[in-house]
C-alpha cells in the first residue's frame, strides 16, 4: 500500500519509531516486525537511552513499554510530554483498569496489555502515523492497481471506477490502510459500522464483502484484494 505522503509497499508509512523495551527478545521481535513493515527502528532497554534517542533522533512514534530499569515508563512519558508531542503506545503487562487510566492521562495516546498481538501492534503503529499526519498528505491509498480517493471516496482497480456505496469504500479503507493485519466480523462492525455483534449480525460484513468482491470482478478485477482468512475473517493483502 502507499499514501501520498511517502508511505512504503505493504501498507507502511516511511518512519522511525523508538522501541523501548527492557526484554532483549521482545525488543528484537518488535524491531523485527516493524522494520519489515517498512520502518526505521531506534531500540532502547531503559529509561535514560530511551530519552537519549528521542532527543539524538527524528521519533515519529514511540512502543514504551512500562516496566524499565533506570527510569519507568510514566517516567519517560513524563519526560517525552515536556519535551514534545511525539504518539505513545504504551506496552505493559498490568491490565488493570486504574493502571490502563494511570497511563492514559499521563499522556499515552493507545495502550496495549501484554500478551498482544503483533500484528495488531504493527496496525496501531500505523494507525498513529496516519494520525500525525496532515490530512492534506494523505488524500490517496494505492495497493498494486487498486486506487482508493479518500477526498472525493472513489475507488478504481486497474484504472477502471469501481462505484461503491459510502459503507462499501469505509470497509475496503479500513482493510486496506491495516494491511496485512486479520481482523473478525465482530472487529469489522466495531471499527467500521461503529456496532458490536449483540447489535448488528455480523453476516452485514460478509454481505459487504461479498459485494465490494463482485464490483472489482465488474470491472475485469479478478484478483481478490480482501482475502478470507480461514478461522479468523478478512484481510487485505497486496496485488499486482
Amino acid at each position: 500500500m502507499a499514501t501520498s505522503g511517502g508511505a512504503l509497499p505493504g501498507g507502511s508509512v516511511c518512519s522511525t519509531v523508538l522501541v523501548v523495551e527492557d526484554d532483549d527478545g521482545n525488543r528484537l521481535l518488535l524491531r523485527r516486525v516493524l522494520e519489515e513493515s517498512g520502518h526505521r527502528v531506534i531500540g532502547a532497554s531503559d529509561g535514560p537511552s530511551a530519552l537519549q534517542a528521542a532527543v539524538c533522533h527524528d521519533i515519529d512514534v514511540v512502543v514504551l513499554d512500562l516496566g524499565l530499569p533506570g527510569m519507568d515508563g510514566l517516567g519517560v512519558l513524563a519526560a517525552l510530554r515536556k519535551a514534545g508531542t511525539v504518539p505513545v503506545l504504551v506496552l505493559t503487562g498490568r491490565s488493570e483498569e486504574h493502571d490502563r487510566v494511570e497511563g492514559l492521562d499521563a499522556g499515552a495516546d493507545d495502550y496495549m496489555c501484554k500478551p498482544y498481538s503483533i500484528a495488531e501492534l504493527a496496525a496501531r503503529v500505523r494507525a498513529l502515523l496516519r494520525r500525525g499526519l496532515p490530512h492534506s498528505n494523505v488524500c490517496r491509498i494505492e495497493m498494486g492497481s487498486l486506487s482508493l480517493d479518500l477526498d472525493a471516496h472513489t475507488a478504481s482497480a486497474g484504472g477502471e471506477p469501481v462505484e461503491l456505496t459510502p459503507k462499501e469504500f469505509a470497509l475496503l479503507r479500513f482493510l486496506v490502510e491495516h494491511s496485512p493485519s486479520s481482523f473478525t466480523r465482530d472487529d469489522l462492525l466495531q471499527h467500521v459500522w461503529g456496532s458490536l455483534a449483540e447489535w448488528q449480525d455480523p453476516a452485514t460484513v460478509t454481505e459487504h464483502i461479498r459485494r465490494i468482491r463482485g464490483k472489482l470482478a465488474g470491472v475485469g478485477f479478478t484478483d481478490r484484494v480482501i482475502e478470507t482468512v480461514r478461522g479468523v475473517g478478512y484481510r487485505a493483502r497486496a496485488i499486482p
